[in-house]
């Protein structure tokens, strides 16, 4: 048989109603609270303000609890991680636009406790859109590699990544298994080839062979932005690479560029897909993490700190890269 009424925990007998909210044993009379109390310190209701001003706003912790002197720098600092702990549990990730998308790449590094970080970074963009939206970031121990990657990359929602059709990233190894893995085109970066030719190219450093260098410096670049010459321009850069007193840092990156030519001009043999041809747009967010990140200890809190800088910085201008015919 099944007891319709509850009994007192006390002494099993009959419960009696004692006011609006207590509850009385008909034995002992002993009386409870139906729904208890909370007890201790209330907790401060977490800011949004406060995030905007430390995240966005740039400013410094003190300045923007400025107006509660009182406060210590600990409990600033335990206010501004809980307003934080708060903002990401009560939203959600960045949602990616509509239509095909092209997806963007890239990493950078931390050191905490002598063991290095690495904190990978992504954002969609629509093929015909100006705006990239960035992805939950991901932090992973060890540094950038292709195993890593592959495994962040497969974490992207289905819905997001059936609809992804190009990636943009720097080169890193792998790279290119990954873009074959998912049948997708591939653009690498024109900033980090230009950063590698201009330390290489000699004219402050006064290095040796620098006519030669300056001439293989342009016809690198002429490689990467031509549409009828580029046959000439490849045997012009052969035969640079083929002299004896070709310096060997220009010639590894003269190999790599004829090795990997057509994955640099990939927004030149695709123009429906309006590809930009760097990874400015998430190299951006990268300086914004980085320099919220100078101070920080532990990989959690720099990662708490990057989601909510990218869930409240939620998208960043990137447009398509124009062709100019040389």
């Amino acid at each position: 048989m099944y007891t319709l009424h509850e009994n007192s925990t006390c002494c099993q007998a009959k419960i009696y109603k004692f006011g609006s909210k207590r509850r009385q044993c008909s034995f002992c009379k002993k009386t409870w609270r139906v729904w208890p109390k909370k007890r201790g310190v209330k907790p401060s209701r977490p800011r949004r303000n406060l995030l905007k001003k430390v995240l966005v706003e740039k400013q410094s912790l003190f300045s923007a609890t400025l107006n509660r002197r009182q406060l210590s720098e600990a409990a600033r600092s335990i206010r501004l991680r809980r307003s934080m702990e708060y903002f990401v549990s009560s939203t959600s990730p960045n949602r990616a636009p509509p239509g095909k998308l092209i997806l963007l790449i890239d990493a950078l590094w931390f050191r905490f406790k002598k063991e290095r970080w690495a904190m990978y970074l992504m954002a969609v963009r629509p093929v015909n859109g100006r705006r990239a939206t960035f992805l939950d970031p991901v932090l992973l121990n060890g540094r950038e590699n292709y195993e890593d990657w592959s495994q962040v990359v497969g974490a992207i929602p289905e819905r997001t990544k059936n609809r992804i059709v190009a990636m943009v990233s720097d080169g890193f190894r792998g790279s290119s298994r990954i873009a074959r893995s998912y049948k997708w085109i591939l653009q690498r970066c024109h900033f980090h080839l230009f950063s590698q030719l201009q330390v290489n190219r000699g004219r402050w450093k006064k290095l040796p062979n620098l006519k030669l260098r300056e001439q293989m410096c342009e016809t690198m670049k002429k490689i990467l932005a031509t549409k009828t010459h580029l046959a000439q321009y490849l045997n012009e850069l052969i035969q640079l690479l083929n002299r004896r007193d070709c310096p060997r840092r220009l010639q590894a990156i003269g190999v790599e560029l004829i090795r990997h030519h057509q994955e640099f001009r990939s927004y030149l043999n695709f123009p429906n897909l309006n590809l930009p041809n760097t990874t400015n747009s998430v190299e951006s967010m990268n300086k914004i993490i980085r320099s919220h990140g100078r101070h920080l200890r532990t990989p959690n809190s720099l990662l708490l700190r990057s989601i909510c800088i990218i869930r409240m910085r939620k998208t960043i201008a990137c447009k398509p890269k124009i062709f100019q015919p040389n």
